[in-house]
């Protein structure tokens, strides 16, 4: 064969080899798949495997595919796509990372200025407030600030279902130097006993999930406030990390601490931590009902019709006579305004009247809040005319005539020549019930009254002002009350009602007097007049 033949054979061989390679190229993953199908059975069929043996054949099958270039594919697909998956899901965390920082420093930046503005003297502010401007963006003063860095870690053993089991939760809070929230953070964490050991561990845990977050928020000066005097001693470098679970929270903490150009710790009271402890406190409780309702079955939600939010059942309030239900967030602020307006609270559903039972709202009531309520419930069983109270400033106590009367033996009150000396149930110190002033032991209530006509000069000073403010004062249960807005229909707490004017009695509803019912002025506000 000459030059040119062997040239054209040469030529013919790659152009096969390329046909080949396309065609090999459009099948090759269920040829090769078929291929090795084939071949696998007929491995098995040749070499007659013993029963004990016969269990290895699916795993050497799997990986005669995985190695076959199908396989291969395959997983080079799937890698890609987790790849893929992850690249997008980093993109999207750095862009909210990206957007809350910005956020974060526009509200330092707006706060900052809001307390220059607040300095500007009134002469300055009139000439050039209309030039005084700050930017976003102009200066970095805003990274000048100190923030607040608040957190608290919690075990504590919780009964679910008649069984006390330990669970733990953090509470995390960061602030500005004005202690306006910028973060906060509740969340469970796993934990295996009740010991103190767990406790500092948790607490660490806290500590940790604090700074991180002032770290991703971008902060470079922050004051730690600590309650717990072992992280304290590691905070500030003192304490050395003993336990073997100890020594990576602690040199997490230490590489955290290195990314602040100020970090000062404080070790202060757990009322100064309260906001944080208060959220750790919510966590470890919702876990531990999420827990005891997933064991007992019961996940479902429900509704509140209030806020509409979803709630588990077990944190939902039913009301003991008409079985409406709420969830305890919205029952304890409605709870709250009630008793701030001096009633007790009635079922929030509408045209329902069904009172609730103070020991039912317990469950939702702060300690504060309880004993408000449960001073309302014993100022309600008391009828207005009954009412007695304590007159001395550091008791105060309410207490009904009839209680006074059992607490003041019959022989002490003749003794002193009168019936008007009463003790005080709580403080037992001797008052006159009639003049409503500690106990007159050479007066007559009359004689006291002619040389006294007021109890103390602060009660001068108000009858007073009341005379000035024009009060008015209920002839039921003696409450001055003051009219801030409104018509002139009013209703006592006591459940009185009279007229503002003349102090002429409402009956029904309806006015046993001809004075005005209503003023424009009490009804129209003024800031209401000029927009």
């Amino acid at each position: 064969m000459d030059v040119d033949d062997v040239e054209l054979m040469t030529l013919l061989s790659e152009q096969r080899r390329e046909l080949t390679a396309a065609i090999a190229a459009d099948s090759d993953l269920d040829f090769a798949f078929q291929l090795q199908m084939e071949e696998a059975i007929r491995v098995s069929s040749k070499s007659q495997p013993s029963s004990s043996s016969s269990s290895h054949h699916p795993s050497l099958l799997l990986n005669e595919i995985a190695e076959s270039p199908s396989g291969i594919a395959f997983l080079v697909a799937e890698e890609i796509d987790n790849f893929e998956r992850e690249r997008r899901d980093r993109e999207l965390v750095e862009a909210e990372n990206r957007t809350m920082q910005e956020n974060l420093n526009r509200l330092i930046h707006d706060q900052v200025f809001a307390r220059q503005v607040q300095h500007v003297p009134e002469h300055e502010w009139r000439e050039t407030g209309d030039y005084f401007e700050k930017p976003y963006g102009i200066s970095p003063a805003s990274k000048e600030e100190v923030f607040r860095v608040y957190f608290k870690g919690l075990v504590s053993e919780e009964t679910v279902m008649s069984v006390k089991m330990p669970f733990a939760a953090i509470g995390v809070a960061v602030c500005d130097s004005c202690n306006c929230c910028l973060f906060e953070l509740g969340k469970p964490v796993k934990v295996d006993g009740g010991g103190g050991i767990e406790v500092v561990a948790v607490e660490l845990q806290a500590l940790i999930e604090a700074l991180t977050a002032a770290v991703a928020l971008g902060l470079k000066r922050v004051q730690v406030f600590c309650d717990n005097n072992a992280v304290y001693q590691y905070l500030t470098g003192k304490g050395q990390a003993t336990a073997n679970e100890f020594t990576t929270l602690v040199d997490q903490l230490n590489t955290f601490q290195r990314k602040f150009t100020y970090c000062g710790p404080f070790l202060v009271s757990q009322n100064q931590i309260r906001f944080a402890y208060q959220l750790a406190r919510d966590a470890l409780k919702s876990e531990a009902t999420k827990f005891g309702e997933s064991v007992s079955g019961r996940t479902l939600l429900e509704q509140c019709v209030i806020c509409f939010e979803s709630t588990y059942s077990g944190q939902m309030f039913s009301v003991d006579k008409c079985l409406h239900r709420y969830c305890f967030s919205c029952m304890r602020k409605h709870v709250e305004a009630k008793l701030l307006q001096g009633t007790l609270p009635e079922c929030p559903h509408e045209t329902c009247k069904s009172n609730l039972e103070i020991e039912s709202c317990k469950k939702f009531l702060s300690s504060e809040l309880y004993d408000i309520m449960s001073l309302r419930v014993k100022e309600a069983s008391i009828p207005p005319t009954d009412k007695v109270y304590c007159p001395f400033s550091n008791c105060s106590a309410l207490m009904s005539k009839t209680e006074i009367q059992e607490c003041t033996p019959t022989s002490s009150s003749s003794s002193v020549g009168g019936t008007g000396m009463r003790k005080c149930v709580k403080c037992h110190r001797r008052f006159c019930v009639n003049c409503k002033v500690p106990w007159h032991e050479n007066f007559s209530c009359a004689n006291y009254m002619k040389y006294f006509p007021y109890r103390s000069v602060s009660e001068a000073k108000l009858k007073s002002l009341a005379t000035e403010k024009r009060w008015r004062q209920c002839i039921k249960c003696k409450n001055m009350v003051e009219l801030a807005s409104g018509c002139y229909h009013i209703s006592c707490r006591c459940g009185y009602e009279f007229c503002y004017t003349c102090g002429a009695e409402w009956i029904k509803k309806k006015p046993t007097c001809r004075c005005r019912i209503w003023d424009e002025r009490n009804i129209i506000r003024d800031g209401q007049n000029r927009h």
